[in-house]
């Protein structure tokens, strides 16, 4: 049943009057100086206690021009279109734009799934030098790092929620971690707020309530303060976290040439460290690494030389080559069968990356003309500019481009002869005498290299 939960208080106005005064609302105020260089901000809204004192709060200390409610309507409960119109409601109270995102929830673990098309939704909602404000408090700190413990996380997932992290093109930031569920409630009273209850949060079927409602108080009789306590450890756990992201932005930086992984270097390090750099390499890429996987990519590693081994994981694929290690999406080989102008017009509608750089002023567009991108094919030759001519098949191995992307490379045909192989080569048939096209061509497979979601509440 739907259900708003209201205190009054008489002395509203007065408080009102003592802002200036409110240690509490300085405590926020001073989070929120942390945060430089942002031109919006976004208050994620559920309606319940700890996001409407995160709205309240925002509302006093930001220009109402610069802020915007937003509310994610998951569709779980009968009441959630009330719960919509309830955060409508207060955000017009407050003058503020508000705004308004159904979900539609993938299969699975309805908090995964939640969670997961909420951070959908904040992505799509940022900008440049935008920030997305959540109320996580430091009861959810302790939770998250109970939860994480008893699924046996490593140090990464023992550090919890981080303040503050990347999010699209913005930011996203918890300005409450440091203050308790307790405190937030007795300042809602204090203030006269108003907010929902969501009758799920008792049932304990879900893990989170399940922490909430039965272990922690468990323990909060036998050790006070523990909710603070697990919040120190997770802080700490949160530098040692971020020591080992920089031991392995380091080593990566020695043990890598164009985003692939040099096996030689690699195995110059620690066992730890090896592992360290792995786990960063391929999260970078969208993968996490269970401990099985990374014990397969170690044997990936030391197979022998003669062999081309892969590991699957998931939408990924990682292989060898010439003692380099490659992450990359598995995909169908594309059919190539456009004008390379066309290609060059629209790059985002191809595969990869092809680009021309020119170099010099003169234009491009007569030497493009009537050129085709099309697959390499069985037999293929060509005479790359002041060179015997030489088989695809040869340019590829002294290019050191692995077997697998040989297949989806582009090349550039005028009628049935080929003038250049992007990334390579320019060919004879595409130069006038001694000159050459006033450009090269390049070409750069998918990059798997954008930054992947911490996997956090």
């Amino acid at each position: 049943m739907f259900q708003v939960t209201i205190t009054s208080n008489s002395d509203r106005d007065l408080y009102m009057g003592k802002m200036a005064n409110d240690t509490f609302l300085q405590r926020f105020e001073q989070q929120l100086a942390s945060q430089s260089g942002v031109d919006h901000w976004i208050v994620a809204l559920s309606g319940g206690l700890d996001s409407m004192v995160l709205l309240e709060l925002a509302s006093r200390c930001l220009p109402a021009d610069r802020l915007t409610v937003l509310h994610i309507n998951h569709q779980l409960q009968a009441e959630a279109d009330e719960w919509q119109a309830f955060c409508a409601r207060q955000a017009e109270q407050r003058g503020l734009a508000f705004c308004a995102e159904q979900v539609n929830l993938q299969p699975g673990s309805i908090e995964t799934a939640a969670r997961n098309a909420r951070y959908e939704v904040f992505a799509k909602a940022q900008s440049e030098n935008t920030c997305v404000l959540l109320a996580h408090h430091s009861d959810d700190q302790a939770e998250t790092l109970l939860f994480r413990l008893f699924r046996g996380a490593g140090v990464r997932g023992l550090a919890a929620m981080p303040r503050q992290r990347a999010l699209g093109d913005g930011a996203l930031f918890r300005p409450l971690l440091d203050f308790s569920r307790s405190e937030l409630k007795a300042w809602a009273q204090k203030e006269g707020l108003c907010w929902v209850e969501d009758p799920s949060n008792t049932d304990i079927q879900y893990d989170r309530n399940f922490l909430r409602q039965q272990v922690l108080p468990l323990l909060a009789g036998r050790w006070s303060g523990i909710s603070e306590r697990l919040q120190a450890t997770a802080s700490h756990l949160a530098d040692a976290e971020a020591l080992l992201e920089e031991l392995a932005q380091s080593d990566f930086q020695n043990c890598s040439v164009d985003n692939c992984l040099l096996t030689v270097k690699l195995q110059l390090l620690s066992q730890r460290r090896q592992a360290n750099l792995l786990r960063y390499w391929c999260r970078c890429a969208g993968v996490l690494l269970s401990a099985a996987q990374l014990s397969s990519l170690k044997a990936l590693i030391a197979a022998a030389s003669d062999r081309q081994p892969e590991l699957i994981l998931g939408d990924r694929v990682i292989r060898r080559y010439r003692n380099r290690l490659f992450i990359e999406a598995v995909k169908a080989c594309p059919q190539w069968d456009a004008l390379l102008v066309d290609v060059l017009a629209a790059p985002e509608r191809y595969p990869g990356r092809l680009s021309l750089t020119a170099e010099s002023d003169i234009c491009p567009d007569p030497w493009l003309a009537g050129v085709k991108i099309r697959n390499r094919r069985d037999g293929d030759k060509c005479y790359p500019s002041g060179r015997p001519g030489k088989s695809l098949k040869h340019l590829f191995q002294e290019a050191g481009v692995p077997p697998w992307q040989r297949d989806q490379w582009p090349v550039c045909v005028r009628g049935d002869e080929i003038v250049a192989v992007p990334g390579i080569c320019i060919c004879e048939g595409w130069c006038e005498g001694e000159n050459k096209p006033p450009f090269w061509l390049d070409w750069q497979p998918v990059a798997l290299f954008a930054g992947s979601d911490s996997g956090t509440l």
